[in-house]
């Protein structure tokens, strides 16, 4: 069961190269500060963002906005390759002009993955190793390497996503489809577990069963988590601590402060304050980022 959103910050940038060979944990995680776009190459992986899971394919590109709820499910020991690209919304938003809006691609409201052709995939990848390669050796100009290669790896994933003809292939079963679709409608209201299964026809247990069996979290951590996205993006938008609580769905104001501070790491108050910090600190270099070599 989980007990808390591992939260993840991000500075300026994150740029990673890794691959792997053991079956994962069911996690989900969200960056409250940075867009993260991520090129899969290889594995047996489904992907989970927000209300819908896809099973990735080699070349697929994934898009995640800052506070968005996703994770990656590594079903075996098959080698799971990937190259994630992190950047923080300021950061990315200097990339930008006036003519060219590098943020569109992730306009969708729960964007699906866009996939990459040979050609793409290796001008992506070689972006990703060089930026690392760059920073990692402190080499002169590092700098500006890094923003123009970040520029392309945007470019790109703007054109996969516009010339994006994959059909939707959410594999959810359609009963933990129509749960989600519930808790999205009416997690700001009084629900509960047994209203959701009244709502859908089915026994409480077996809900519970098949919904645990395919997110990996039970279904109550499922409201849960919802509401305190919600109130995170409340928060940021400068929302005070007791709107936050009862818009979400909170009827006890102590008790909000007690599930917020579980499931986020820290209380409402100092998240809220962490993202001003960061906000603040959008200047300070990362530390070079540590490359885990594929193989």
């Amino acid at each position: 069961m989980i007990n808390q959103i591992p939260t993840e910050y991000i500075y300026q940038y994150l740029l990673s190269h890794r691959s792997s060979r053991e079956q994962l944990e069911r996690t989900l995680h969200v960056h409250p500060n940075a867009y993260e776009i991520m090129l899969f190459k290889s594995g047996n992986v489904d992907y989970f963002i927000n209300d819908t899971t896809y099973h990735l394919k080699p070349g697929d590109l994934t898009f995640v906005r800052p506070n968005d709820i996703h994770g990656y499910f590594v079903h075996d020991n098959s080698p799971y390759e990937r190259l994630p690209v992190h950047i923080n919304e300021n950061f990315i938003t200097g990339l930008s002009t006036g003519q060219t809006d590098l943020l569109a691609c992730f306009s969708a409201p729960s964007p699906s993955p866009a996939r990459l052709n040979q050609e793409q995939i290796k001008q992506f990848e070689q972006c990703v190793d060089s930026s690392i390669q760059a920073i990692n050796e402190n080499v002169f100009g590092c700098d500006v390497w890094l923003k123009s290669n970040l520029s392309i790896i945007l470019l790109l994933a703007n054109s996969a996503q516009q010339q994006n003809d994959l059909e939707s292939n959410d594999i959810l079963p359609k009963i933990v489809q129509d749960a989600i679709a519930y808790i999205n409608s009416n997690f700001s209201n009084a629900i509960s577990i047994q209203g959701i299964a009244d709502h859908l026809s089915i026994s409480r247990s077996r809900l519970c069963h098949v919904f645990k069996e395919f997110m990996g979290i039970s279904l109550w951590n499922y409201v849960v988590i919802r509401r305190i996205q919600h109130a995170q993006a409340l928060l940021k938008q400068g929302v005070s601590i007791t709107t936050a609580c009862f818009e979400c769905g909170f009827q006890n104001y102590a008790h909000f402060i007690k599930v917020f501070t579980k499931f986020v790491g820290s209380s409402p108050g100092k998240y809220a304050k962490e993202l001003k910090m960061h906000q603040r600190d959008d200047s300070t270099p990362n530390d070079p980022p540590a490359q885990e070599n594929p193989g």
